[in-house]
């Protein structure tokens, strides 16, 4: 009765949690990570300048739809709610959880953490790498339990989806070899199993191959300046990105995945189970050693070592129903808890109501999402009137920053983006560079304007035509500048 209890308990969490994600979905635009993944699907290619392409595949799936708000979030807020169905899954298979218990606390440790749950509602690439990883871990165990050659096939299709999702993947097969050299030494390589999950995955990541041989390693190239390029380490930077992910993963996320390891090192863990917890400790630590490194000497965005937090949720959970008797776990518990279901909710209530004249210093926190669908819809107005005065459709709608290109593209589309920079982006592919020949529409949102209104970059002039404020609750967000771009202005 208490088991069934639990498993019940825990799908409650799940379908609790999905069903606010999909309430809230319509009502909040798109910010500038999802707008532009979002973009990918209207552009479906082979793969991405900054991606691989599973993100834009996934959301091909709801073009039969359409493409709003709510259609947009849908593939995160299931992918989210079967991320938290592995690992209750994990924590009964990895740990012979009869009892729920782990299984339950599990699913309460992906839920609690917030970054998590701003995922499961806004689509990034690191999401359908955890579902992956969480599959791959369930099947490497089935694996070294059973050594079956379809398990082999299995996760070599695994392989390649998460190739397919992020290039952070690599850490989910260096955790198997780790794991199996660990426990199996080299016999594990004297079967067909291994190099045929190699072939398939290979053969299932060719697509970003293929567009990367087309477009001379340029993603390649970019993910590899941007993770090895360090000018100058700072320790202060390294503690900032543990004491970001201390908030963003949940304070006992963070102890907790820190003390199972340092149990099993020490040789203090359960004998019967502590197979299992190298598997997760191969799969989830190389990455997370790697991105405390990285950290201190370049940014490192907070979701990327989501797949690992996700991952080590089923063996942190073990912990925890292991040690529950001791009273600075149930302190660490119950502050977290609240801190954590605290953020979660406030953020949630924040976007469903955007009370901003109560709390103004969530200003800044909202500015990528709001009036960016008037600026797109006053840009192409502007644009009409342009092409109209010129009698030319050439003037298209330009960004100085792929960051507002997103926003502007997706609401503006079918009208090209074109981005004012020296960095190459995804946009130069969809819609090409602009030059000191362009003309078309500037869309910018900074505070202040040139005094006599011109604007120059790149050897692009522009003339400020208009500005449009927007806000919510009485408050003003963004103060968005339109300029007219033209070669005549020199």
């Amino acid at each position: 009765m208490v088991e069934s209890n639990r498993k019940l308990t825990a799908w409650l969490i799940i379908l609790a949690v999905l069903a606010v994600h999909l309430a809230l979905a319509s009502g909040v635009p798109l910010g500038v990570d999802e707008a532009h993944y979002a973009l990918y699907a209207l552009n479906p290619d082979l793969s991405y300048f900054d991606h691989p392409p599973m993100v834009g595949w996934l959301q091909l799936l709801i073009a039969p739809l359409g493409y709003n708000e709510l259609t947009v979030r849908l593939i995160p807020a299931l992918l989210y709610a079967l991320s938290s169905v592995l690992v209750l899954r994990l924590g009964r298979t990895l740990f012979n959880d009869e009892s729920g218990r782990t299984g339950l606390v599990a699913v309460f440790l992906l839920n609690t953490a917030p970054i998590l749950q701003l995922m499961g509602w806004g689509l990034v690439p690191d999401l359908p790498l955890m579902v992956v990883a969480l599959l791959a871990v369930d099947v490497t165990w089935r694996i070294y339990q059973h050594n079956r050659l379809v398990d082999w096939l299995l996760l070599g299709v695994l392989y390649g989806f998460a190739g397919l999702s992020k290039y952070t993947a690599l850490f989910i097969p260096i955790g198997l070899v780790g794991f199996l050299f660990q426990h199996q030494g080299m016999r594990w390589l004297r079967q067909p199993g291994p190099w045929l999950a190699a072939v398939i995955a290979f053969v299932l990541i060719s697509p970003v191959l293929i567009w990367n041989v087309q477009n001379d390693w340029v993603s390649f190239a970019y993910q590899l300046d941007r993770g090895m390029e360090v000018s100058v380490w700072s320790l202060k930077d390294a503690l900032g990105m543990q004491v970001g992910q201390m908030l963003l993963y949940s304070l006992l996320a963070y102890v907790v995945g820190i003390a199972v390891l340092i149990s099993v090192l020490r040789n203090r863990f359960p004998q019967e189970h502590k197979a299992a917890a190298w598997l997760i400790i191969w799969t989830t630590w190389p990455g997370l050693l790697v991105v405390a490194y990285s950290a201190g000497g370049d940014a490192v965005l907070p979701n990327w070592p989501a797949m690992m937090w996700s991952v080590l949720a089923p063996l942190s959970a073990y912990w925890i129903c292991l040690n529950w008797q001791k009273l600075w776990v149930k302190i660490l518990t119950l502050v977290s808890s609240v801190l954590s279901v605290g953020i979660i909710a406030f953020v949630f209530a924040f976007l469903a109501f955007m009370p901003l004249s109560t709390f103004p210093f969530m200003k800044g926190a909202i500015k990528d999402l709001v009036g960016w669908k008037q600026a797109a819809v006053h840009a192409r107005q502007l644009l009409e009137e342009v092409r109209q005065e010129t009698g030319s459709d050439e003037p298209v709608l330009l960004v100085d920053n792929w960051v507002r290109a997103s926003r502007i593209a997706w609401y503006a589309y079918p009208l090209p983006v074109q981005v004012i920079t020296d960095r190459l982006s995804q946009f130069d592919f969809w819609y090409g560079e602009p030059d000191a020949d362009s003309r078309g529409i500037l869309i910018r949102d900074n505070r202040s304007v040139p005094e006599d209104g011109r604007y120059e970059k790149a050897g692009i002039v522009c003339q400020l035509r208009d500005v449009l404020n927007t806000g919510v609750d009485g408050v003003e967000v963004n103060r968005f500048q339109f300029y007219y771009c033209d070669p005549q202005l020199k």
